[in-house]
């Protein structure tokens, strides 16, 4: 069975009108919220993908697979973001996502 996201929709909205090339979704569950964003967005160039959970990476990745190395996991807890995105030598995001 697929994870239906609750608010693909509100979510995509509020990136509108904004070009996002790096971004970080802290609680990136079974991808759903990425999905749509990822679709709304194809100049994203990298979209990291982080949580807890590492069944929730899994199916995250399978349901992701079609945007391929565009999307990054990562394993662990947004809390550390500074930490994990110096690890991906990555100095800035545009968006920044957390539900």
């Amino acid at each position: 069975m697929k994870h239906i996201p609750v608010l693909p929709e509100e979510v995509v909205k509020g990136f509108e009108g904004c070009e996002l090339r790096i971004f970080f979704d802290g609680t990136l569950g079974a991808g759903g919220h990425a999905e749509a964003i990822l679709t709304a967005h194809p100049e994203i160039e990298c979209y990291i993908g982080c949580d807890r959970d590492p069944s929730a990476l899994q199916i995250a990745s399978e349901r992701l697979a079609k945007w391929g190395s565009k999307v990054r996991f990562v394993h662990g807890n947004f809390l550390d973001v500074d930490a994990m995105l110096e690890a991906l030598a990555i100095e800035k995001v545009d968006g920044f996502f957390l539900i």
